[in-house]
């Protein structure tokens, strides 16, 4: 639970710092050329993500994620972990007072 938490956490960082990168390049006089998720994992893999030749339902959806900029999805994970690893009350719904 505690290092779901702090990986959680860790990851909302890394996405303020990636979102205030793509501002910067925003705002640049070059050409606007956001941080990609097919970017991201090209540099974590080593090798581009390859999509399928048929058409399923999943490859449709992975070709959409890797189009997403990389700070959503990342902000996405983080937050799901957070709240998939939060701290439960302990509930006594049938206590007697």
């Amino acid at each position: 639970m505690l290092m779901g938490r702090v990986v959680g956490w860790f990851l909302i960082a890394l996405t303020v710092i990636m979102a205030s990168g793509d501002a910067v390049l925003a705002l640049g006089p070059a050409d606007y050329s956001g941080i990609l998720t097919a970017d991201v994992v090209t540099l974590l893999v080593g090798a581009a993500p390859d999509p399928t030749p048929e058409q399923s339902f999943l490859a449709a959806l992975e070709l959409a994620i890797m189009e997403l900029p990389a700070w959503v999805v990342v902000g996405a994970v983080g937050t799901c972990l957070l709240v998939a690893s939060r701290k439960r009350n302990k509930r006594f719904r049938f206590r007697r007072s």
